[in-house]
């Protein structure tokens, strides 16, 4: 039986409790619920209350939630902060909310599998990652290879240039994306590959890149933009 999405009596409550921002009955509230009507709750407080909250009482209910059943309510935090993704990620509210999560490398996954491909500013990524606490420039690359935008190939580039001294992961980032083979990916090989003076990748690259454009590449995102964007 498919799992209901609302129920008029839990509504009653639910709506109390966030007219009211009486987040500290909601964990009570919950604890006595069956497993399926606990499962309608959190589809609502995702679905229909929580993107109704501005910005720090969203942050706040989250924090509570998450606090209290981090398995039942990140993935429910995630998808309703995406659903009504008004503000920016970056903000000092969100902040205590992405910290709570440090350490925990399969939420950590999680967190950035669902909001990373969603990001359209390098900065905002590299807040995320940093609020993770997430530095290490192997699982950076994991991450950027697996949810491949924009500003996240951007930040891959710049990322590898922390692990040049490792040819056989540059020379395996390149065939990857060759793999991939969608435009994004394969102009950020032609430019990984020029970048890195991979000559022993072979491929037909009709990125026209010349030695005096590589600098500015990995460090100018609105270069790297334009000559990404070039084909």
């Amino acid at each position: 039986m498919a799992d209901k999405h609302y129920s008029p009596i839990i509504a009653v409550r639910l709506r109390s409790i966030v007219d009211g921002r009486q987040w500290s009955a909601l964990p009570d509230y919950l604890s006595g619920l069956s497993n399926s009507l606990f499962r309608t709750a959190g589809y609502m407080l995702g679905e229909k209350y929580m993107p109704t909250l501005d910005e720090p009482q969203f942050w706040e209910l989250a924090n509570i939630l998450v606090d209290y059943n981090r398995k039942a309510f990140l993935v429910t935090v995630l998808h309703s902060w995406l659903s009504r993704k008004s503000a920016a990620l970056s903000s000092l509210a969100s902040a205590t909310f992405f910290q709570s999560l440090r350490g925990n490398t399969e939420d950590q996954k999680k967190t950035v599998q669902i909001l990373l491909p969603t990001l359209t500013s390098v900065d905002e990524i590299e807040w995320l990652l940093s609020a993770l606490q997430l530095s290490d420039p192997r699982t950076l690359i994991a991450f950027y290879l697996q949810n491949l935008t924009l500003p996240s190939g951007f930040l891959l580039l710049k990322t590898l240039r922390q692990v040049e001294d490792d040819r056989a992961l540059l020379i395996r980032t390149t065939f990857y994306l060759m793999k991939k083979g969608d435009g994004l990916s394969f102009n950020l090989a032609s430019l990984i590959r020029s970048f890195f003076g991979l000559d022993e990748v072979r491929g037909t690259f009709s990125l026209n890149i010349q030695p005096y454009e590589l600098a500015r590449l990995s460090s100018d995102y609105d270069a790297y933009l334009k000559k990404i964007q070039a084909i």
